[in-house]
């Protein structure tokens, strides 16, 4: 319905929010799903929402996209500065420096239902720009550490702040659709393989350029950088990120604020909602929940070790310490590119398991390859199939999961339990990464995940089909009507008229 031209702008809006709310009162008593349908847009209404996605776009994503770029510098540097020279200056043997790799995982664990259930309580902009101060103050602390227990017990605490940047994919479902989460997830995750590739930059610039200044390796130099670098950004975030689309700041015109509060109904969000705790127990007893965390356990392990041991396995091929850090960089920028050419295919077709299968598949032969391969060229090509498969992988069953959980509750809930799965996961794969030289226990579960992993998508599409017939066959049941009659945060995906994207 048009506004009357007459009617001032913050009128208009709190006229937008009431009919929210009035609509959202009556359709549950009908169908609580029908506040959630597409509107109807005039050709004028829909090149205004043209110019939103793409002013989103251009304001939101840059934002999380340096974020989640910062932090996988954070998270990486672990491994560079070891080749840098501080396994040499602290007597960090493989088995210690896969400990400091693995303790991340632990406080990065414990924190992730805080991360995600409390992000509308402490505002996005806050928690997310309050994470990047906070890890990277514990990444410049490390460029001091005098012992490999300093660095362990400061990944610990890293891990535990990141778990609060991980509310990301959370962030995006309340300003983009279904059909837009994976193409956007990609732009954004697809900086954490430009990071790695960025990690063997600076390093390598490090260790030519600062090697021994002021008495300090390469190392602590690299440490000091990254870390800084995190804090000034953060400071960033906090003035600049919107919030939600129902609280959005100058950043947004009334009418572009308008249009965002209908596309995140679109999106199957209502404003100002509020947790609810029984939706954190339906939760536990969802099996497609536990479809997705197994599934994401599989490709965390592969992840895992390729992200954090990539300028290992690449220095065991035989290359020098500075050649080892730049090869790092093709490695992850093809795995960067690729990442946003499957999940925006994944996006157009809708689909995603047959995407994730593909991406399993294609990873689990690069592991194959430098497992049995005794060619250095040939191994190195397996480093981009790994990375290549391992990265869409991550973002595909993220927007798989947030494309068919709702309600923010159990969305945000739903996140944090296959995050701490995941995690889990990955924490074995970076602890058992520690036969050196060949490394083959590591990469045989890494292998061996992958292929269990497509077989678990393959069961997880049919169990959605299933679940969708169930939902068509019972459409006329008393049960669905008692259902139609609950409000979107009471049913959530459960709802007889929401289907599942398998």
């Amino acid at each position: 319905m048009d506004t009357p031209k007459e009617k001032p702008d913050d009128a208009r809006i709190e006229d937008t929010e009431r009919a929210i709310k009035t609509r959202c009162v009556s359709v549950s008593e009908n169908n609580g799903l029908g506040m959630h349908e597409m509107a109807v847009l005039t050709p004028e209404e829909i090149k205004a929402e043209k110019r939103y996605v793409l002013k989103l776009d251009l304001i939101v994503l840059p934002l999380i996209a340096v974020m989640y770029f910062l932090a996988t510098l954070d998270r990486g540097d672990i491994s560079n500065a070891a080749i840098a020279g501080m396994d040499a200056e602290l007597h960090i043997n493989p088995k210690k420096l896969s400990q400091c790799v693995a303790f991340f995982f632990i406080g990065y664990i414990v924190c992730q239902i805080p991360g995600n259930i409390l992000m509308r309580a402490i505002g996005p902009n806050v928690q997310l720009g309050g994470a990047m101060i906070g890890w990277g103050l514990a990444t410049t602390v490390m460029c001091e550490a005098k012992n490999w227990q300093a660095i362990a017990g400061l990944r610990v605490l890293i891990g535990a702040i990141e778990a609060f940047l991980q509310a990301g994919p959370l962030y995006l479902t309340l300003w983009y659709r279904r059909e837009e989460l994976a193409t956007r997830g990609a732009i954004f995750f697809s900086m954490m393989a430009v990071a790695g590739s960025m990690n063997g930059l600076i390093a390598y610039g490090v260790e030519h350029n600062l090697n021994g200044v002021h008495g300090w390796g390469a190392w602590r130099w690299i440490f000091l950088i990254e870390g800084i670098m995190s804090v000034g950004m953060g400071f960033v975030v906090l003035a600049l990120l919107p919030a939600t689309p129902e609280t959005a700041g100058w950043v947004f015109t009334k009418k572009e604020k308008e249009i965002g509060m209908r596309r995140s109904r679109e999106a199957f969000n209502i404003p100002h909602t509020k947790i609810q705790p029984k939706q954190l127990i339906a939760v536990i007893k969802d099996p497609k929940v536990w479809f997705y965390a197994f599934v994401y356990s599989c490709t965390n392990i592969s992840g895992a070790c390729f992200s954090s041991f990539l300028p290992i396995i690449i220095r065991l091929l035989g290359y020098s310490t500075l050649k080892t850090q730049l090869l790092t960089i093709p490695v992850y920028v093809v795995t960067g590119v690729f990442t946003i050419i499957v999940c925006t295919c994944s996006d157009r077709f809708r689909k995603r398991g047959i995407f994730l299968i593909g991406s399993f598949l294609l990873a689990a032969v690069g592991w194959l390859l430098l497992i049995v391969s005794s060619s250095r060229n040939l191994s190195f090509g397996g480093t981009f199939l790994v990375g290549m498969g391992s990265y869409p992988s991550v973002v595909l069953i993220q927007s798989w999961m947030n494309s068919n959980v709702i309600g923010f509750t159990k969305r945000a809930g739903s996140l944090a339990f296959i995050m701490i799965f995941g995690q889990s996961f990955a924490l074995l794969g970076a602890e058992i990464f520690n036969d050196a030289p060949k490394y083959y226990r590591g990469k045989g579960l890494s292998l061996g995940s992958l292929v269990v992993g497509a077989l678990a998508t393959i069961l997880l599409m049919f169990y959605l089909r299933y679940a969708n017939d169930r939902k068509r066959r019972n459409q006329d049941s008393e049960e669905a009507s008692k259902k139609r009659a609950l409000g979107m945060e009471e049913i959530c995906d459960d709802h007889p008229d929401f289907m599942f994207w398998y």
